[in-house]
């Protein structure tokens, strides 16, 4: 054997060679890595058969990365894998190039291979070792992502946001026999890679009837983004400063009384089924804020509520109308920047800023106070778990007297446990849990921003400091914000130009009609093509031949086209997305589509993928149509308030 000394002209020029095999994101990773601090941490070495093989200084202790057989090693860990009837598959550990090699040569061609390297340095010196772009030439669906859970999250998070996600709704997992060393940190990847996959399965799942309550309401709330100031109000508004988001959590009646000495000197955002804890203990807060599109959102905290107008309302356009309309106080509408039909509202309505807006109204508070500039961020009530008694939220909540029956429920539902503030093992729920998870995120993002827990108990939340919520007012709440945010909103829209800005409802009349016509069309079009498939299906039936499947093949892999003018950019995958997901899901429980019988039975699955999507598409061309209407309505409304007056500033005639 012999230890690679140096880097050699040949190994330097495969380095070269397999780097424009990656895409920008991965090189420019690779790229900011010294080399000298590669060879400082990896040896690579040659069998007598002239294999190299890898050792890895981890800290004091070097580990060998392979046997020293490695070709045999990597054989027999994927012999009984069964790789070649995978639809998709996520390898952890690339294996020093062996343990990948043996992947790409036995899946099927259409299965999608994701990598995860958490060791760079191995990756990269793997890169000088072996030319792998013949590997690449031969499956080109492979996906790498290098680095531990901070250095993917942003192209892992991307990717989940393409129509790549379709793919990976039933991925297999394999560990490659190197991960044995670093057990702890391949276990916190696949934990973090899981969770934000089952997350985004989450975030695509609201059913028909929601998304069309969200379309609706948007339209409906066009006359209130009219006439109220827009997102950029608010940005870096508050820079420096203090902002305490306070949530609904049972804690929050053991320190609640203490917000009454922020005294405008801190902006604080109500997480909008907080408001009643906090009007009942003699505390304004300085916003409400909403996320939540369904009525009971209105009938809970809105309904014959007269709120005074030093409260904000900072709420997303899906929000109930009524709660826009009964609140008399400044208020600014928010768009999401994630979600098509916002989007594409934005672009018409507004100026085409938004917000996220998560999946938790505290996601969307938290947000806000980082759009606002704010440094500290602070929780209060933000438990994400039950209280020492059982309890789900404060006792002054709205829920506690009208709301029996929805605790009920989230009381009769599943329990998990997490660790507490305190350390100890805690209660909680699946939901809660998720909401802690995506919010423990949104603060990974931000590294420099200082976040303090200074909830009274519930769960820890990962990224934060703990703090008492008195010490962190005397700490930062220590000079008076440099203006109201009342006041800010309402002097904004005092220079909107109101009869300028209802000329965009003519547009979204237009724009509303011509849906009307594109969602026709696609019904129309994937009533044909599940026709057309019936007829491929019972043509070839039994007994198989290559020909037949051939013909199968043809169809499958039409339709895999045909399906994608209902994921163009200008359709509105929020309505499209949870059937798409689903039929796609099915298809993908079959397995790598290598036999007759299931390219037979992928087949019959697209039929009734295609039929869904006709059933969505004409309810969408029937909800548009409706929107249109109650448009025009809104539109002629305005112009008659605008005719009005006109007329009573026009100056009297003699």
């Amino acid at each position: 054997m012999s230890v690679r000394a140096r880097e050699g002209a040949h190994q330097q020029q495969t380095f070269i060679d397999n780097l424009q095999c990656f895409p920008a994101y991965i090189r420019a990773q690779i790229q900011a890595v010294d080399l000298a601090d590669v060879w400082a941490r990896v040896q690579i070495m040659h069998t007598v058969d002239g294999h190299p093989f890898c050792r890895y200084r981890d800290g004091e202790h070097w580990v060998q990365i392979n046997s020293a057989h490695p070709v045999t090693q990597a054989q027999n860990w994927a012999n009984p894998l069964g790789l070649a009837d995978l639809r998709a598959l996520f390898v952890y550990g690339a294996g020093f190039g062996y343990a990948l090699t043996e992947v790409l040569h036995r899946v099927h061609s259409d299965t999608v291979v994701v990598v995860f390297e958490r060791e760079i340095h191995i990756f990269i010196a793997m890169l000088h070792a072996f030319d792998l772009r013949p590997l690449f030439q031969k499956h080109d669906k492979c996906i790498f992502f290098i680095g531990d859970t901070v250095d993917i999250a942003q192209h892992f998070s991307a990717l989940l946001l393409t129509e790549h996600v379709y793919d990976l709704t039933m991925p297999s997992v394999v560990y490659a026999p190197e991960t044995k060393h670093f057990k702890t940190q391949y276990t916190q990847l696949h934990q973090y890679v899981f969770d934000r996959l089952a997350q985004q399965t989450f975030a695509r799942g609201n059913d028909h009837y929601d998304s069309l309550l969200g379309l609706h309401n948007m339209v409906d709330n066009a006359g209130v983004i009219a006439e109220s100031p827009f997102l950029p109000t608010l940005k870096n508004r508050f820079q420096g400063k203090p902002v305490f988001i306070v949530a609904n959590g049972p804690s929050l009646d053991r320190n609640i009384h203490l917000l009454k000495q922020i005294g405008g000197k801190g902006l604080i955002l109500c997480c909008e089924s907080a408001i009643a804890p906090l009007m009942k203990n003699g505390i304004l807060p300085d916003a409400i804020i909403v996320a939540e599109r369904v009525p009971a959102s209105y009938l809970y905290h809105f309904q014959n509520v007269q709120y005074p107008d030093t409260i904000a309302l900072l709420a997303l356009t899906v929000a109930d109308p009524r709660t826009f309309r009964s609140f008399s106080g400044p208020k600014i509408p928010i768009f999401r920047s994630m979600e098509s039909n916002s989007q594409w509202l934005n672009r018409i309505l507004a100026d085409g800023e938004g917000l996220p807006g998560g999946i938790n109204v505290s996601h969307l508070a938290f947000e806000l106070a980082v759009y606002v500039g704010a440094d500290p961020i602070v929780f209060v009530g933000q438990d994400l778990a039950f209280g020492a008694d059982g309890t789900t939220h404060s006792r002054h909540a709205k829920y506690t007297d009208e709301g029996q029956d929805y605790i009920e429920g989230i009381k009769q539902g599943p329990v998990v446990y997490v660790e507490g503030n305190d350390g100890a093992l805690i209660p909680s729920t699946p939901a809660w849990v998720d909401y802690k998870k995506w919010l423990e995120q949104l603060i990974q993002a931000l590294p420099a921003l200082t976040v303090i827990n200074a909830t009274a108990g519930g769960a820890r939340i990962e990224g934060t400091q703990r703090g008492e919520l008195q010490d962190v007012i005397n700490q930062y709440c220590t000079a008076n914000l440099p203006h109201t945010l009342h006041g800010l909103i309402a002097s904004v829209k005092q220079g909107i130009d109101v009869k300028e800005r209802q000329k965009s409802l003519q547009h979204l009349i237009g724009e509303l009609r011509k849906y009307v016509e594109i969602y026709r069309a696609l019904k129309k079009f994937a009533a044909e093509t599940s026709t057309a498939t019936v007829c491929v299906w019972e043509d070839d039936k039994q007994p198989a031949s290559p020909e037949r499947q051939q013909r199968l093949q043809a169809a499958y892999a039409q339709n895999k086209r045909a399906l994608a003018r209902f994921l163009q950019p200008h359709v509105h995958h929020v309505f499209l997305q949870q059937p798409i997901l689903y039929g796609l899901h099915r298809i993908n429980r079959l397995g790598a589509l290598h036999s007759f019988a299931r390219l037979r039975d992928a087949l019959w699955l697209q039929v009734t993928l295609f039929d869904h999507l006709a059933l969505v598409c004409d309810s969408l061309a029937q909800n548009f149509r409706t929107a249109a209407e109650k448009a025009t309505r809104c539109a002629t409304a305005a112009d008659d308030i605008s005719q009005s007056g006109s007329e009573q500033n026009e100056p009297t005639r003699q």
